[in-house]
């Protein structure tokens, strides 16, 4: 099992610690939900160190992402970010959604999910043979932490200076002096449908970074908090609502790029499935107030038709009320269509929505 390096500092302020991924992390803070509401109402932390962080260099890197990503990243320029995209297999089923910063005309860095951290390392060099390009995993000896929230510009300015006062969205940093050590890179994205910035840096500046903000009186957030608010605004989580076997057309998750020239893996099969279709869907689902949340796995019904299920459940403490993703046969792909999902012997009313949930960003 891999853990954060900064469990001590988790346990030190009470953090639930649990696993996700293959990783020791910190779960929530004592109420998953308040800490989600907070992030949407003013502003938290979150130690991400478990997401994957591959640097790709050398002077066939650009054309060698261009033949594994799905989006078109030849005109992406130095200090920019390209995602989400993904890497595809054959069939056009994610191997991973990921995003791509360009540190130099020659040096891009890869940020995935945890829990496909050795299978993107390992299909990344059995790719690489017929290019001339070096791979180096940098996920254990670095940090990655996130300030998400409305607050998050201010309290980064204070923090790191005005020097990141006119860093735009899918826009970065690198090599920044600050009063806790030189930070590797800050960018700029909302992940979880608010302003935020995620900063890499080494472990012993990221704990500073981490003490300094608590000490601040900002909160931390967990991965509980994490899911909550990605729920919300629709985004798909790796092992449930996107996988090997899942498309970005049954996802409606348009990681690629329409006009792309160059072939990729996946390509074929991916515009393959564009003329052909597919016979299910992603929707979010509305929950009745006040019924049991829907969990991955459940059965979704019309009458006592099954028509799709549930990949991810959460309650919303913005919207009070339950929400859900999930999958639906293409048959019955009708925004606001009433179904109901069984837990057990129970039913639970809910309709058709298309994320996100919320309206930020």
């Amino acid at each position: 099992m891999r853990k954060t390096p900064f469990l001590d500092f988790h346990k030190e302020i009470n953090a639930s610690i649990g696993e996700f991924s293959g990783w020791t992390m910190p779960i929530d803070y004592g109420d998953m939900l308040q800490e989600a509401l907070i992030t949407r109402k003013s502003v938290t932390f979150f130690d991400i160190s478990h997401l994957s962080r591959i640097v790709v260099s050398g002077k066939d890197a650009l054309n060698f992402l261009q033949r594994l990503v799905a989006r078109d990243i030849k005109k992406l320029s130095v200090g920019k970010i390209s995602g989400p995209t993904a890497f595809l297999n054959q069939n056009a089923g994610f191997k991973d959604d990921v995003m791509v910063y360009r540190l130099t005309d020659l040096v891009f860095l890869i940020v995935g999910n945890a829990i496909n951290h050795d299978k993107i390392v390992d299909w990344l060099n059995y790719n690489s043979s017929n290019y001339n390009v070096d791979i180096k995993d940098i996920t254990f000896d670095t940090a990655m932490l996130a300030l998400q929230g409305p607050q998050s510009t201010e309290k980064i300015k204070k923090k790191i200076g005005e020097k990141i006062k006119n860093l735009s969205p899918l826009n970065f940093l690198t090599n920044i002096k600050t009063k806790y050590g030189e930070i590797k890179l800050i960018s700029y994205s909302g992940w979880t449908g608010e302003a935020g910035y995620e900063i890499i840096c080494d472990i012993d500046v990221g704990e500073k970074i981490l003490r300094d903000l608590y000490q601040e009186k900002i909160l931390p957030a967990g991965l509980g908090a994490r899911d909550i608010l990605r729920i919300e605004m629709g985004y798909n989580l790796y092992g449930n609502e996107i996988n090997e076997n899942i498309n970005p057309i049954e996802a409606k998750y348009w990681i690629f790029s329409w006009k792309k020239e160059e072939d990729y893996i996946g390509k074929k099969a991916l515009f393959n499935i564009l003329k052909n279709g597919v016979e299910k869907v992603k929707y979010g689902l509305l929950v009745k107030k006040g019924s049991p949340l829907p969990r991955k796995g459940m059965k979704i019904y019309i009458e006592d038709k099954e028509i799709g299920f549930i990949t991810s459940g959460t309650f919303s403490p913005l919207l009070k009320t339950p929400i859900a993703l999930g999958y639906i046969n293409s048959k019955h792909s009708i925004l606001g269509l009433k179904v109901k999902i069984f837990k057990g012997n129970k039913e639970i009313d809910a309709k058709l929505v298309e994320p996100p949930f919320i309206k930020r960003l």
